[in-house]
């Protein structure tokens, strides 16, 4: 018998289980690998902590363990027997070899977005069908998400609910943790009994937090928070990671992490979806005309008179929310908006590059849009998407005060220097965008410089002196000439590359800037179109 398991537990159960090794200690309970002797086969058998059993009725927590025994889901670990020998409480299930989310965690280490939400799906249809018997889980957590021939098992399916149960009053008294600190939902930190669902969307979306960022939240996000679908008050690194995830996913996070109850995603499966970008799919919406959005857009400025926000002004956000109410798509309302709101000033003319004589372009671009008022911070992430929709890279955003950069990031064949920042002050956003060329100036030069300069360079002399037999004088005058060539051909890719490059960022500038104006709540005060 190994030296690390009781020899009276051992005892207790050698009729029945050949317990092998130890698996692993937790706050309640000790996991052994054993054999189970009728059925001839590896299982994974957790004995409760003495201290803990101690105070727990064995009648009542052995029938109260069998509701998980009853669950009966692909992605629900089962559970294949419970009982008591030798005052030990125990519980049997299968025992899976593929390891536990915690061990692909460790270190910190995170999951693709899309790799993350995989292993989250099942999950959350494991909880979505336990709820629907009545059962929650209350203690999601990465060691209770196995994985069998790479399919995530979720283990401990209403153990702490039957512990808690089966103790009662006396189990506050233990010191033993019924859940787990840090995915522990609010309530249920604070020792509430009367829990539902939610408590169980907090534990899973901490879980999704922690795959994507590497660590937990640390904190709970505040009212603020979940309003804007941010987390304002998170660390520099967690920040970083957010931004690389998404707006949609962030907010989704936000609401599932909710301290009020009735701020929180209600379920499992709506997260899934607001996560997924589902959350808006479903009925058939209704179809309006032209004019019914225009008065819908009317009705939305007779109701921002009556309560308006501090800057008494409605965000074209605040419209699409109150347009949402009744299923018109956020694209219509913008077409509304921009309809019946006075055309913005005209955008800051383009400042034109200066040329290098001698390489054919400009070394540095740079642009620069003015809008009029002022862009909320809550409207940043809306910038930053529309930003890398327009350029196909996540880049890295930063904040500092009242204004964001965003550099591209360096990665593969995307070698760019270059920054946008988007800076708020004076009752003016403005937008300026600037990239430095040396990269592409390397690449050009360098590459057609190396390749038919130096690379064609030999072939040229040989097939001069040895082919045709010309004479020294005349490969010395070809020699300059092959030179000059090379030059001129690098110098032409030079001034057609940087021309694309103009008029992408000229794009993006204006694009930036007509976002900007559609977002800026002074342009958005939506007057009435018939005043």
């Amino acid at each position: 018998m190994p030296p690390d398991i009781p020899a009276d537990l051992e005892a207790a159960l050698a009729e029945r289980y050949e317990l092998r090794q130890v698996l692993g200690r937790g706050g309640m309970a000790t996991v052994y690998l054993a054999y189970d002797r009728k059925h001839r086969r590896g299982v994974a058998l957790k004995v409760l902590l003495p201290g803990l059993a101690a105070f727990l009725g064995v009648e009542r927590f052995l029938k109260e363990i069998q509701v998980a025994a009853h669950l009966t889901h692909p992605h629900i670990l089962a559970l294949h027997d419970s009982g008591e020998a030798g005052g030990f409480l125990y519980y049997v299930m299968p025992y899976i070899d593929g390891g536990s989310l915690r061990q692909q965690l460790a270190g910190g280490a995170r999951l693709r977005a899309e790799r993350a939400l995989a292993i989250a799906a099942p999950v959350a249809d494991a909880l979505s069908y336990a709820h629907r018997m009545g059962v929650l889980h209350r203690d999601i957590k990465p060691e209770n998400i196995l994985f069998s021939q790479g399919h995530p098992i979720v283990a401990d399916f209403g153990i702490a609910k039957a512990i808690s149960t089966a103790g009662g009053a006396n189990l506050t008294r233990t010191g033993f943790p019924v859940g787990t600190p840090g995915y522990m939902s609010p309530e249920q930190a604070a020792g509430l009994t009367d829990l539902d669902e939610r408590t169980d969307v907090y534990s899973l979306t901490v879980v999704i937090y922690e795959m994507l960022v590497g660590e937990v939240p640390g904190r709970w996000p505040t009212e603020d928070a979940v309003r804007t679908g941010r987390f304002l008050e998170a660390a520099a690194t967690h920040r970083t990671r957010l931004t690389e995830a998404g707006s949609r996913i962030e907010g989704a996070l936000v609401r599932g992490l909710a301290i009020r109850h009735d701020q929180r995603t209600p379920t499992p499966g709506a997260v899934m979806d607001e996560l997924a970008g589902r959350a808006t799919e479903g009925a058939p919406r209704r179809r309006f005309s032209g004019d019914e959005v225009q008065q819908i857009v009317k009705r939305a400025t007779e109701l921002e008179a009556t309560t308006p926000t501090a800057s008494g002004a409605m965000t074209i956000g605040g419209v699409e929310a109150l347009a949402a109410e009744v299923g018109i798509a956020p694209e219509v309302v913008r077409a509304a908006a921009r309809a019946v709101a006075p055309a913005g000033p005209a955008p800051t003319p383009v400042e034109a590059p200066r040329p290098n004589r001698w390489l054919g372009g400009p070394t540095t671009l740079r642009f620069e849009r003015v809008v009029e008022g002022e862009l909320p911070d809550t409207e940043w992430p809306m910038m930053v998407d529309e930003i890398r929709r327009m350029l196909t890279n996540v880049g890295q955003v930063s904040q500092f005060g009242r204004s964001f950069s965003w550099v591209a990031t360096r990665r593969g064949a995307s070698q760019r220097d270059l920054e946008i920042v988007v800076s708020v002050r004076g009752g003016a956003t403005r937008i300026t965008i600037h990239e430095n060329l040396a990269s592409l100036i390397g690449a050009i030069y360098g590459g057609i410089g190396g390749g038919m300069g130096g690379g064609g360079m030999g072939p040229i002399i040989g097939v001069f002196a040895g082919a045709l037999h010309v004479t020294g004088a005349v490969i010395a005058a070809v020699v300059p000439l092959w030179l000059l060539t090379t030059f001129a051909t690098a110098r032409t890719v030079f001034y057609y590359s940087t021309r694309r490059r103009v008029r992408e960022l000229e794009r993006l500038a204006d694009g930036l800037a007509s976002l900007a104006r559609e977002l800026v709540p002074e342009r958005h005060a939506l007057r009435n179109p018939e005043r």
